[in-house]
């Protein structure tokens, strides 16, 4: 893990030692323009999270887009709330107009169908497009994916000591990131990308009382296999900045889910949420073309707003969203 953590420190070194020069140049360029801002990504930029309920979302998607190569742009139950994640909020603030195709379930090869229905003209002049990506590529030693890497932690002792509970394909997804960011980059050079991290979930402190099955060391490997996600995407936004010229940038969000984790006692003081149980959502397509939904109800019916952020933890999204364009807005 230290060899591995020393090598990103010197990619990320050289990264930014080429790229300080066109960071610089951007800084002291034009007045920042947005006309329309684009919401790309998981469940993390659909607004998972905000209610625990999947019939409480404000979209769920396209009925069909779930089952074709070309349209397939996340899960069958995208969760989307289209005015309170960072994206709209933004937009309705600059009166610019939002385009909002973040579906909870993508993974970083459903990008670029993602990129396609946005339908962003020209080389992307005065468009933003913010999106969190990468969390639903991780797998363990043992190939299971991060939500069932979650579970074992919290049903099993000791999860942070195996190595098989350890993400393996960091390199694998810094690789597809790259590549992504490089083709919007290629393709839109006038656009502005903004990677947002994803939150330290847990956050422990002596204890993790509000996470039921998790100890301290294991919040704080949860904590750290996050940390490492980050890195990767920090890096191939860099990467993807310096080969492209295009302002594409990484957001860290460390700061404003400070001492906001899962973990806290208290729920008023979680930005990240503990277990939620609520009515959940997935679709399925019959033989002869028909789409069927499938709800699911009760009381012990594990919701997907389980450990992504809670209201207050959009909020702290926006508030990096709004730092990483030097805007000082309210609302």
């Amino acid at each position: 893990m230290f060899r591995a953590a020393v090598s990103v420190a010197c990619t990320l070194a050289a990264i930014s030692a080429l790229s300080a020069t066109a960071q610089a140049s951007s800084t002291d360029s034009m007045p920042l323009v947005i006309q329309r801002v684009v919401t790309l990504g998981d469940s993390y930029s659909s607004g998972s999270g905000i209610h625990r309920n999947a019939s409480s979302y404000d979209d769920h998607g396209p009925a069909a887009h779930s089952f074709g190569r070309s349209t397939r742009l996340g899960s069958s139950a995208c969760q989307r709330e289209l005015d309170e994640t960072p994206g709209p909020r933004v937009a309705e603030q600059l009166d610019a107009e939002s385009v909002f195709v973040a579906c909870a379930g993508a993974a970083i090869r459903e990008i670029p169908a993602q990129v396609r229905a946005a339908g962003i003209s020209g080389d992307g002049d005065g468009t933003l497009i913010t999106m969190t990506i990468g969390g639903n590529d991780l797998r363990t030693e043992r190939n299971e994916n991060w939500p069932d890497a979650l579970l074992r932690c919290i049903t099993t002792a000791n999860c942070d000591r195996p190595e098989q509970n350890r993400m393996a394909n960091f390199h694998e997804i810094r690789r597809d990131l790259t590549r992504i960011y490089v083709e919007i980059g290629d393709q839109y050079p006038g656009v502005m990308v903004r990677a947002l991290a994803y939150p330290r979930l847990m956050q422990s402190d002596r204890w993790c009382e509000g996470v039921l099955g998790i100890s301290r060391n294991e919040a704080d490997f949860i904590d750290e296999q996050v940390d490492l996600l980050n890195r990767e995407i920090e890096i191939a936004t860099s990467i993807a900045r310096v080969r492209t010229g295009a302002d594409i940038r990484y957001v860290s969000v460390i700061d404003e889910f400070d001492n906001h984790g899962a973990c806290r006692f208290w729920q008023r003081d979680r930005y990240v949420n503990d277990s939620v149980f609520g009515d959940s959502l997935r679709r399925s397509k019959l033989e002869d073309g028909t789409i069927r939904e499938h709800w699911t109800n009760g009381p012990i019916n594990v919701s997907t707003a389980s450990f992504h952020p809670s209201s207050r933890g959009y909020d702290a999204y926006l508030d990096a969203l709004q730092g990483s364009l030097a805007l000082n807005v309210t609302g």
